[in-house]
């Protein structure tokens, strides 16, 4: 449906419809149109963080920017807190994520 390349196939966690938000519904019934997904990047921590995302610490993959640009507005990173002290949740649009982003680098994963 979005006639993007397969690699991009596990660049997102989780698809968001936002008028299935809360209602309970059963999935031999679901029915949709692309302009209402919102592709998800989840990431999650245990760590305290009482302002969520700031000083979130996360590992992505270059496909997973590369379909965040690819969709734009149709693509979200979500940083889920599970620290009983700082529950909590912030979704980000790939541009919301680079301004606030203090640094990156790059790491190879390696099979031999």
């Amino acid at each position: 449906m979005l006639e993007v390349p397969r690699n991009f196939l596990q660049s997102f966690d989780l698809i968001y419809i936002s008028k299935l938000a809360g209602s309970k519904f059963q999935a031999d019934t679901l029915e949709t149109s692309l302009d209402e997904i919102l592709f998800i990047e989840l990431k999650t921590t245990k760590k305290f963080l009482p302002e969520n995302p700031k000083g979130f610490f996360f590992g992505a993959t270059e496909n997973e920017f590369k379909f965040a640009k690819l969709l734009g507005d149709k693509f979200r990173f979500c940083f889920v807190c599970l620290n009983e002290k700082s529950l909590s949740h912030s979704v980000l649009m790939l541009d919301e994520l680079e301004s606030i982003i203090k640094s990156k680098r790059i790491q190879y994963q390696i099979n031999i």
